[in-house]
């Protein structure tokens, strides 16, 4: 809702920009020339949302996007004028309703435009070739979001892209999906020596992001958690979250006996057999942290 550009202007930082590719190719390519010229380290290239979800709950109660009204939603913001004066009042008399102002110049609408159901305009045609169009295009580091098998992360490698980050966007497109963390070890070891491999999708713990970072990951994005403190206290509520993971890290770490990150490795937990590489069809057990003398024991 806020500008690529005023977002660099005002929040600074080293910033990344995550692009979902348009079925117009040309004008998701317009999108990443505003990314590069508002001096964006990161291109965060979006794999796993060629379609939309199915996202039931929302048709069921009404919600689409662009949002629409209906009787319902009207006689709820009726029902909370707290919320009416404070939130939709104040878009009304400054800036108006908000806008997709990072969307393609020809698609940006109001959000009160019309109603689009569960769907978005995704690329269902995407494929490798537009990663290597991608990679032609920008200068800076190339992110894949989205994946979740090692033979991907290898291509996306053979693609150039700088980093891959193992993600099943958070759990919200595909039900059947299995969590990021079980396909790691196997991404790490397929493509970790050839690009930097992130993961993201169910962390909310210091002791989950030791874990990831155990198995081999370089970093591990907390992105939701943050959001909760912002939505509850603005920016001090989003640094509250973030030292709640600094502060679980650091812990996490003294009670397994390492002084650092660096010294995190698969040493460090006790690994279900189905992650340490047994037969196929092993039983799966609790990803579990070691306490530090028996993990120093077995390194």
């Amino acid at each position: 809702m806020t500008a690529m550009e005023t977002v660099a202007k005002e929040a600074g930082g080293t910033l990344w920009f995550q692009l979902y590719m348009w079925p117009d190719r040309s004008l998701s390519h317009k999108l990443v020339e505003r990314a590069k010229a508002a001096n964006y380290q990161a291109l965060v290239v979006t794999v796993d949302g060629a379609v939309s979800g199915n996202r039931e709950y929302n048709l069921r109660n009404g919600f689409t996007i662009p949002f629409s009204f209906t009787r319902r939603n009207v006689t709820d913001v009726l029902m909370h004028p707290r919320w009416m004066l404070s939130v939709l009042l104040r878009y009304l008399v400054t800036t108006g309703m908000p806008r997709y102002e990072n969307y393609p110049s020809e698609l940006r609408a109001k959000i009160t435009a019309r109603p689009m159901g569960r769907s978005m305009m995704k690329n269902d045609s995407l494929n490798w070739d537009d990663l290597r169009a991608l990679r032609r295009m920008w200068p800076r580091t190339l992110l894949v979001k989205g994946i979740m098998h090692p033979q991907d992360a290898v291509l996306a490698a053979d693609c150039g892209a700088d980093g891959v980050i193992v993600s099943n966007h958070g759990g919200r497109n595909l039900d059947s999906s299995m969590a990021p963390i079980e396909v790691l070890p196997e991404i790490v070891e397929a493509a970790g020596k050839r690009t930097a491999v992130i993961v993201d999708s169910g962390f909310r713990r210091g002791s989950d992001v030791v874990k990831a970072l155990a198995l081999g990951a370089k970093a591990v994005l907390v992105g939701r958690s943050t959001l909760y403190g912002t939505a509850v206290g603005g920016e001090a509520g989003a640094a509250r979250a973030i030292g709640i993971f600094r502060e679980e890290i650091d812990r996490v770490l003294a009670l397994i006996g390492c002084c650092g990150v660096a010294e995190l490795g698969r040493e460090c937990l006790d690994l279900p057999e189905t992650m340490a590489g047994p037969a196929p069809g092993a039983a799966k057990v609790g990803l579990k942290l070691l306490d530090g003398a028996r993990a120093a024991a077995e390194h």
